[in-house]
């Protein structure tokens, strides 16, 4: 599962993985591919290409899917960095992580932290296929693979455990990815979950798309997704800030991704429907 050498601490030591190809849907778009399409990548279908036209299409004129993709992907290099050199976080419990693309989190941290061990978490087996590229540590720290569902904490942190102490604060990443539990109280819960598993002193790192700026082209997305099989919720800041209303915020707390610690890489002014924070699990 990596190349990094055993230690005395926490390891991983996953079991292997049926072919993620078997399970590859290419008749429905998934989130995985569509969010590689925002970004550029190239691990996307023709169907994924069809529903990236219509949700592009919704967004005509307010701002586009492309660009709440990137800004997405900027706050997360800019969350990770800002969580390893000036919080002192070198364990990552990177949930929802998605099509593989560099800068991954481990890249991040490993750069500034060699030590810094990652777990990355998703269900989509176009992200399991491309497992093998999150799993390349440095020889100092240590990077796992949970095939796994977010709603299932205790099956996500007993394979968190394989790798990471949590006895230790862990910086927990829920990046873009909340909005795909519909029910409200359920991502309550989920967030309760698995911050009752961390140690006072670790962090989340919070994002969640938001339809504050074009209610009517999110509820078109919204359609959109339902029609490939995606249960989606946009929500407005209100709902989104109850999800981390038992955190200790930074500064500036949570705001548009683009205006958390901007270091001049994202240089759009266009909205990025996505609200962000980082915060800290109170004692």
């Amino acid at each position: 599962m990596t190349d990094t050498p055993e230690t005395d601490g926490p390891g991983p030591a996953g079991p292997p993985y049926e072919d993620p190809a078997r399970r590859i849907d290419t008749s429905r778009a998934s989130s995985a591919r569509l969010y590689d399409l925002y970004v550029g990548g190239k691990d996307h279908y023709g169907v994924d290409k069809d529903a990236g036209t219509r949700l592009t299409e919704a967004f005509r004129g307010k701002g586009t899917i492309q660009r709440i993709g990137t800004g997405a992907r900027l706050f997360h290099d800019r969350a990770v960095l800002y969580a390893t050199r000036d919080l002192g976080m070198d364990q990552f419990l990177d949930i929802g992580v998605g099509v593989p693309k560099q800068p991954n989190t481990h890249e991040i941290a490993q750069a500034v932290r060699p030590s810094s061990r990652v777990v990355y978490v998703d269900n989509d087996p176009i992200v399991l296929r491309h497992a093998e590229a999150l799993l390349h540590s440095s020889p100092e720290g240590a990077t796992d693979y949970a095939d796994a569902d977010l709603r299932e904490p205790t099956g996500v942190l007993a394979i968190a455990r394989r790798t990471l102490a949590l006895d230790r604060p862990v910086a927990l990443m829920l990046c873009s990815v909340l909005q795909f539990v519909p029910d409200d109280d359920q991502v309550r819960d989920i967030v309760s979950q698995y911050l009752s598993a961390l140690v006072p002193g670790s962090c989340v790192i919070f994002s969640h798309v938001t339809d504050d700026f074009a209610p009517e082209a999110w509820r078109e997305t919204e359609r959109v997704y339902a029609e490939e099989g995606i249960e989606a919720n946009v929500r407005p800041r209100a709902t989104i800030e109850s999800f981390v209303s038992g955190l200790d915020l930074v500064e500036p707390g949570l705001v548009e991704a683009h205006d958390w610690h901007p270091d001049g890489t994202d240089t759009s002014k266009d909205h990025t429907h996505l609200y962000a924070a980082v915060g800290f699990k109170r004692p």
